[in-house]
């Protein structure tokens, strides 16, 4: 209970991203513990290990990487059939998963093998399980199965129709009905520990509902999603570098070149793939299906404390991650799985850069590769990335000025990317010669000083920090609109609600950038991570959240007009009702708390 409450406090205020600072530098700990630990592992461990870190985008000609490519090949005999060792079916699926995202064209001929042999271990009921196994079908296997005859596909080489429906058939039969209804289990037809294998798994059921997902590609290719009709590539999408929508944050916005892009782009018809010949289980009963173990998901919600035999949260985020990926799910209800996904992971890795697998079951206190792997494919979102899916933007709390010169991070993190690798990053000035860095127009170079001011404030300074609080008020007032955010993102930290008036000024800031830094200093200050409500529910904290691609650009001005004049009033109405005694003035105490007064509305600030 108190790790999921801990969850909970820590949801960032808008949607967290792989490209955070501290959720970068989380990934990057993680590759470089993976990277000594590739090679010295049992059966598919090796495979996990290197996928994770081929996924995290570490170049496949990588020493650690190219080792266990060059074991997994040993494993071909003369004859060309594949023999696994150890784990059989989950072996040979996270090798598939290695050599398709090491060199798949290069590996084509050894991955064709592997797939000659999942295919020949496949049960005549769709599922596959342990050799000698006497359970007709173990959901974990199997989606290790799908996994891997996946991974083959992507790498060119054929798999039946015929495997992938009665995979898909397998599942829609073995799932849950009655009181774990839309749940999926370990193994539904067994009696392996009991009945305990036969009870709902969240993570048996992110496997379960993923795997449905990946059989729905080949089976009907052209049905995205979860039957929604599919949406079409946005400009602001199409514009966007590297993944990252337009409508970053801290960016500014082109409305009418925008509206050019979206013209173009729904001029372009999108080209429908071929359909497989023969029986295929209808793309609705799937949907159907994957809705369902969706929704016990969401009913069931959690990020650790997982139900079923198997307790391995890990296992269970990356199988969710895949799941939501493939179902198109940004959401579990009103809950964003992968901020409190990786909200976790962060407060959750070891000093040596791991994190707990399977041991966290019978209470190891060390970190180990397989969850490691798991940590790593789950916060790089790696199911999304295969799908070449939008990632969205980073968080400007956290991306910021850290990675990309734009932004405040608002985690205690201290990364630097130095080389594409994230590292320690040493304070270099004390804040009041950084403030004077800030305010010498000649001397100036704003990002070095903003990165060193969240830097120094992050270790221990905030005391100093506060001390410079009047230098700060008059920073809020630059004419450099980079200047401005950073006053507001210290001012935030200074623990002194008499600022409260000057955010407020900035919530009515032009610069669209800025009035956020300043609406999320005052998140920070007042402890209120998602804001003040409107009718019970959090406004987004980027007014372009919510903002459908099909709106014009007047549209887009005006929601973001609107969203701006939402907040002002509802932090004004809040400072209104807790201000300082200080602060308050007769006047505006006979006017606002006049019953005759609906709107209670401050009047505009300058």
């Amino acid at each position: 209970m108190l790790v999921g409450l801990s969850i909970v406090v820590t949801v960032p205020c808008r949607a967290a991203h792989p490209d955070d600072p501290p959720i970068k530098a989380a990934i990057e700990k993680g590759v470089a513990y993976l990277r000594a630990k590739a090679g010295g592992q049992f059966g598919g461990y090796n495979a996990l290990c290197i996928y994770a870190m081929l996924k995290a985008k570490v170049k496949a000609s990588d020493p650690a990487i190219t080792g266990v490519v060059a074991k997994i090949l040993q494993k071909i005999q003369n004859s060309g059939s594949y023999k696994p060792p150890e784990h059989h079916v989950y072996e040979a699926g996270v090798d598939l998963m290695a050599l398709e995202a090491a060199d798949g064209e290069k590996h084509k001929e050894a991955i064709a093998s592997i797939v000659k042999y999942l295919l020949a271990e496949q049960l005549p009921n769709g599922s596959w399980d342990y050799p000698a196994k006497n359970n007709d079908g173990d959901t974990s296997i199997t989606q290790y199965a799908v996994l891997g005859l996946w991974a083959a596909r992507r790498a060119g080489v054929e798999v039946p129709t015929d495997a992938w429906n009665r995979a898909a058939q397998w599942y829609i039969k073995t799932q849950l009905k009655g009181k774990g209804g839309g749940a999926f289990s370990y193994h539904p037809a067994a009696q392996v520990a009991g009945d305990l294998d036969r009870n709902p798994s969240h993570s048996m059921t992110a496997a379960g509902a993923g795997s449905l997902m990946v059989t729905k590609l080949f089976l009907h290719p052209n049905s995205k999603g979860l039957g929604a009709p599919p949406k079409p590539k946005t400009p602001e999408a199409q514009a966007a570098p590297s993944g990252r929508a337009k409508f970053g944050v801290l960016q500014s916005i082109d409305f009418e070149k925008l509206e050019d892009n979206k013209k173009k782009v729904q001029a372009e018809p999108e080209a429908k793939k071929p359909e497989p010949a023969g029986a295929r289980v209808a793309a609705g009963n799937i949907n159907g299906s994957v809705k369902g173990g969706a929704a016990w998901l969401a009913r069931n919600y959690t990020v650790v404390e997982v139900k079923g035999l198997q307790k391995w949260p890990l296992y269970y985020l990356y199988a969710l991650e895949r799941m939501c990926a493939l179902a198109e799910i940004d959401k579990l209800g009103d809950r964003d799985w992968y901020a409190d996904g990786a909200a976790y992971l962060v407060g959750a890795q070891k000093p040596d850069g791991s994190w707990m697998g399977q041991g966290a079951a019978v209470g190891a206190k060390t970190g180990s590769p397989e969850g490691t792997a798991f940590a790593v494919l789950f916060l790089t979102k790696s199911t999304a990335r295969i799908l070449n899916k939008q990632l969205g933007a980073p968080d400007p709390l956290g991306a910021g000025m850290q990675a990309g010169g734009r932004g405040l991070s608002g985690d205690l993190s201290l990364v630097e990317e130095k080389n594409g690798r994230i590292e320690q990053k040493k304070v270099v000035l004390p804040i009041d010669k950084l403030l004077a860095e800030l305010e010498n127009p000649k001397t100036l170079n704003v990002n070095d000083a903003q990165k060193a001011l969240v830097e120094a404030v992050q270790i221990g300074d905030r005391e100093k920090l506060i001390g410079q609080k009047e230098r700060l008020k008059v920073l809020a007032r630059h004419r450099d609109g980079e200047i401005r955010r950073t006053a507001f993102w210290a001012l935030g930290r200074c623990e002194d609600l008499s600022v409260v008036p000057l955010l407020l000024e900035g919530l009515a800031e032009d610069d669209v950038g800025v009035m956020m830094e300043a609406r999320n200093a005052l998140c920070t200050l007042v402890r209120k991570p998602r804001g003040i409500f409107v009718q019970g529910r959090p406004l987004p904290a980027n007014p372009a959240d919510n903002i459908p691609d099909t709106a014009s650009a007047d549209q887009k001005k005006r929601a973001i007009t609107d969203w701006q004049q939402k907040v002002r009033a509802n932090w004004r109405d809040w400072h209104f009702r807790f201000r300082r005694y200080q602060e308050r003035d007769d006047l505006d105490e006979l006017i606002f708390s006049s019953p005759k007064n609906n709107n209670r509305r401050l009047p505009p600030s300058r």
